[in-house]
């Protein structure tokens, strides 16, 4: 399987690609700084105990476009992990991820499972310093 983008979104699943989401990321985390508004990463990792093949992820992408708001910034950040980029909270954080989840529990892969973790910008934090407290988050897993 390719993983494959042309800078702005990834060829498989058209979410943004990891140079686009980083530079949206210091977009974003420039007007939070002006503005004081909360910004919260969400990361999502697809897993399963079996292979995943392109029509899967192709619906996992698919599903997280629909899942979050239009505003939300989204991406593929590697072959299994995604991330999204919200203005709002931890609460708003968690209740699109429940969201998600649940509409994976009917419409996704049996066998598969989701892990997630989110982390809220603080204010001042360099981008590389809020994705890696992100990246230390621990992931809840949740099974189908």
């Amino acid at each position: 399987m390719n993983f494959e983008h042309d800078g702005l979104h990834d060829a498989l699943t058209r979410l943004a690609a990891p140079p686009f989401f980083y530079e949206s990321l210091r977009r974003e985390i420039a007007i939070a700084n002006r503005s004081g508004a909360d910004l919260t990463a969400i990361r999502l990792i697809l897993e399963s105990d079996t292979p995943l093949y392109d029509a899967t992820i192709i619906s996992f992408a698919d599903l997280i476009a629909n899942s979050f708001r239009f505003e939300d910034g989204k991406a593929r950040l590697g072959q299994f992990e995604f991330a999204v980029l919200i203005n709002g909270g931890e609460d708003l954080a968690n209740q699109l991820n429940e969201r998600l989840v649940a509409r994976w529990a009917i419409e996704g892969t049996p066998g598969s499972a989701i892990s997630y973790s989110f982390a809220k910008y603080k204010q001042g934090e360099e981008a590389i310093t809020f994705i890696n407290r992100l990246d230390d988050q621990v992931l809840i897993r949740r099974d189908f």
